[in-house]
């Protein structure tokens, strides 16, 4: 569920960052003319925005086959990896957030940059980083761990990476720890527990604080633990 004061906020934050300048794009467009594009585990761009108005994401990389969905100018998708067929260059591609996903003409992308400014290429490494406990900020942050119980202290290390994507790790009083993962500067989920598997949330960002809640539990955490705007 995503909120009116979080799109006021960080969409304005991400829409104002995403777009490369027309030089850039074409930069970009004439890099990747000798072979199609390559996914982020082979060095890519973790993901691409979309350039075009009413993009079609069709079934299998044709201008033939089946249309999923359109995707609007601004929206911004995981990249895949991309092929040619029928001289064309189709990247495999689905929304950031999940759902299905399927093939768009590159000629209808650019690399994306994140709410930090930055086009970030290769795979994410912040859930990695955080399991061998390699953070780069630690923090306190506002928590409570059962339904409505009084805002307490945790203690959140967090590992970040380029775009905006990063792995919170809060730790509450009693020792029990919670991952929260953002991608794109969005919160998308948290680690499953005993009580949750970490997929029922809500959440906002105001004044450069995301306040959510997941399952029966609720975090309030500066965006800097995040990424640096």
């Amino acid at each position: 569920m995503y909120f009116s004061c979080l799109r006021a906020s960080l969409a304005l934050t991400i829409m104002a960052s995403l777009t490369l300048s027309a030089g850039s794009a074409s930069l970009a467009q004439t890099a990747f003319e000798a072979k199609p594009p390559v996914a982020p585990e082979e060095g890519g761009p973790r993901r691409w925005v979309v350039v075009g108005a009413d993009v079609q994401l069709q079934s299998k990389p044709s201008s033939a086959a089946e249309v999923i969905r359109l995707f609007e100018k601004g929206e911004i998708l995981s990249n895949d990896g991309c092929q040619e067929a029928g001289h064309q260059i189709w990247c495999n591609v689905r929304s950031f957030r999940g759902g299905r996903g399927g093939f768009v003409g590159f000629q209808n992308l650019q690399p994306a940059r994140g709410p930090d400014g930055i086009v970030p290429m290769g795979v994410d490494d912040s859930r990695r980083r955080a399991g061998k406990r390699d953070f780069d900020a630690k923090s306190k942050i506002a928590c409570a761990q059962e339904r409505g119980q009084a805002l307490g202290s945790c203690e959140a290390a967090t590992a970040q990476s380029d775009g905006g994507d990063a792995t919170v790790v809060v730790t509450f009083p009693n020792g029990f720890q919670r991952k929260l993962y953002f991608i794109h500067g969005e919160f998308v989920r948290a680690s499953a527990t005993m009580s949750g598997v970490g997929t029922d949330f809500a959440w906002n960002l105001t004044d450069d604080l995301y306040s959510i809640r997941v399952d029966d539990q609720r975090f309030e955490l500066p965006i800097r633990l995040v990424f640096e705007d």
